[in-house]
């Protein structure tokens, strides 16, 4: 249920991270002084920060002490690919084990300072037809908006938080992945935690305290705040033609006829309640039941990689890198040309981290086709060595201790044919 969420660490030593093998810092000099800058394009002073990237997440260190780490939680799961499969309770402490493992963060330590509460659900009708019948929240005009990460959507600002519907099939599909269809997203976007506060909740250890499936009455209510015209209900052709305007609505609210407003309102739901396919409700069914599923407590931990309790799919991951090559040939098993263009053009977090760790230090002032030929090249050198050490080490008819306990799994015909 949580996805993007920005936190703000506290008792905690900055060189774990500086000096952390998985993170590649930069900061923005002068090439010509070699000074740090310390001014933004504008001429306006602020502070100088390192910024380091992983999985989706970015790292700042500010020169003043202070350690922000912000991005998706649910895409850092999957690698920092996606974030359109479910994202349930136990794969949200596995995230946070994988930062104990990796960065020696803890839960207690990371203060929130603005976060998204939201689940991706299935729909029975198209979800555009949805998005278009979507005409407030509230008495505010829920507007169709454009990210170039986000893709299309729909959005109404409050002043402590955000709505925010999504078509996560549509948005994916543009990427070259493979969403199931008719995904929709409904999220809640806190970019000010007073009500969390109130809560009890401050760091991400008392949010996992309080439970995520206590937020299930504050999404369904949201949800039933949206007024929604549904095509489907008979209503006579003047009521209709007003109905399905959201100009008319916000018109009622900017002309300051709440009553008219609230009572057509009134009316509309009722007709709405009163027909049988009664899309809005059903939807609200969906996600009380998908909210439910993925609050469901697991005794299955793994501490070794986080990728091995996510929900089944068909994503092909690089043998070297493990990201997902599902944009590359079916026959592909290693991240080449195609991924890592792939990956520069819709993800360029995950391309530096590659870059970072794959590139040699001796093409890193190459142009972008050249940086690209030695990443997949260097990529694929990684796996030949591999390949070569491990029948080496392990000859077709050498007895292996390890067989025996089931811990190697890989026959050296398989090994054969990587």
């Amino acid at each position: 249920m949580i996805d993007y969420i920005k936190i703000q660490l506290k008792d905690y030593s900055i060189t774990k991270l500086l000096d952390n093998s998985l993170l590649y810092f930069s900061q923005d000099v002068n090439t010509n002084t070699g000074e740090i800058r310390t001014t933004n394009k504008k001429g306006k002073i602020y502070t100088p920060y390192q910024i380091a990237y992983y999985n989706d997440l970015t790292f700042k260190v500010f020169d003043t002490g202070s350690i922000f780490i912000y991005g998706s939680l649910h895409k850092y799961f999957n690698k920092g690919l996606h974030n359109y499969n479910d994202f349930d309770i136990n794969a949200t402490k596995e995230v946070l084990n994988d930062l104990k493992k990796n960065f020696d963060i803890t839960p207690k330590q990371c203060i929130i300072k603005n976060i998204e509460l939201g689940i991706n659900i299935k729909t029975p009708i198209d979800v555009n037809t949805i998005l278009d019948n979507c005409f407030l929240h509230k008495t505010k005009l829920l507007e169709y908006k454009f990210h170039s990460d986000e893709g299309k959507y729909k959005q109404c600002e409050h002043s402590h938080y955000i709505v925010k519907i999504y078509n996560k099939t549509l948005h994916y599909q543009k990427t070259g992945l493979h969403p199931p269809k008719n995904l929709l997203r409904f999220e809640l976007k806190f970019n000010k935690m007073e009500y969390f506060n109130k809560l009890g909740i401050v760091n991400l250890n008392d949010l996992l305290e309080y439970g995520l499936h206590h937020f299930k009455s504050r999404l369904l209510d949201e949800w039933n705040n949206i007024l929604y015209y549904d095509n489907s209900i008979l209503i006579d052709e003047q009521k209709g033609n007003k109905y399905n305007n959201p100009n008319y609505w916000t018109g009622l609210i900017k002309n300051k006829q709440r009553s008219l407003f609230y009572k057509n309102k009134n009316e509309l739901n009722t007709l709405i309640e009163n027909n049988p396919k009664n899309i809005k409700q059903k939807l609200a069914e969906i996600m009380s039941k998908k909210i439910d599923e993925l609050n469901l407590q697991s005794t299955q931990t793994d501490h070794l990689y986080i990728r091995s309790i996510c929900v089944p799919t068909t994503d092909k991951i690089c043998l070297v890198t493990g990201y997902n090559i599902s944009m590359q040939k079916g026959n592909s098993k290693l991240l080449s040309h195609t991924g890592i263009k792939y990956y520069k053009k819709h993800n360029y977090k995950i391309y530096k981290q590659i870059e970072n760790i794959y590139l040699s230090e001796r093409w890193v002032n190459a142009d972008e086709q050249k940086k690209i030929k030695e990443i997949a090249h260097n990529i694929r050198s990684y796996s030949s060595n591999k390949r070569t050490k491990q029948v080496r080490i392990y000859q077709p008819h050498q007895n292996n201790l390890l067989n025996q306990f089931n811990l190697i799994t890989v026959k050296y015909s398989q090994i054969q044919t990587l």
